[in-house]
């Protein structure tokens, strides 16, 4: 008896939730940024890293997303992933240092005003897409040392 009531009751479990939908995860958004990035002369630059900034509470962190690396003629056309939030802010990195034109500084960019939602998503998790086309990104290149500061340098 005992174990038919475990079997009538497993069945009963199944059928309960046979017609729910189970999702796991977050709800998260598709997203693209398209850019430019170009130095102060206007001159496109190469091998730019853009990636996201996730807000994890009371600081921003560099969420390790690189969103894209700008080609030959500076563009980055590229999608994010699905992010878990819509997160506003694009941090531009030169990762190769003197390569392509010298070692520029980082820019961070609040692509709020830029952001333009492109499909409704399913209602559940997936919150839509959206596209943030935020134009020309201009670099500045990172001060130079003098010849005085890399012998302080050296003597501690």
């Amino acid at each position: 008896m005992k174990k038919l009531l475990y079997m009538l009751l497993a069945l009963l479990g199944i059928s309960a939730t046979g017609c729910m939908r189970v999702e796991y995860g977050t709800p998260h958004v598709h997203f693209n940024l398209k850019a430019r990035v170009v130095d102060e002369a206007g001159k496109p630059i190469e091998g730019i890293e853009a990636r996201v900034k996730v807000d994890w509470g009371d600081h921003y962190t560099p969420f390790d997303n690189r969103t894209g690396v700008t080609n030959y003629l500076g563009e980055i056309d590229a999608h994010t992933g699905n992010m878990h939030s819509m997160d506003h802010t694009i941090i531009f990195i030169d990762p190769d240092g003197e390569a392509n034109g010298g070692k520029f500084e980082s820019k961070t960019v609040d692509i709020s005003d830029h952001i333009v939602q492109t499909d409704e998503g399913d209602g559940n998790w997936d919150n839509g897409s959206y596209v943030a086309e935020i134009g020309d990104v201009v670099m500045t290149l990172e001060p130079e040392s003098t010849e005085e500061e890399n012998t302080n340098t050296e003597e501690e």
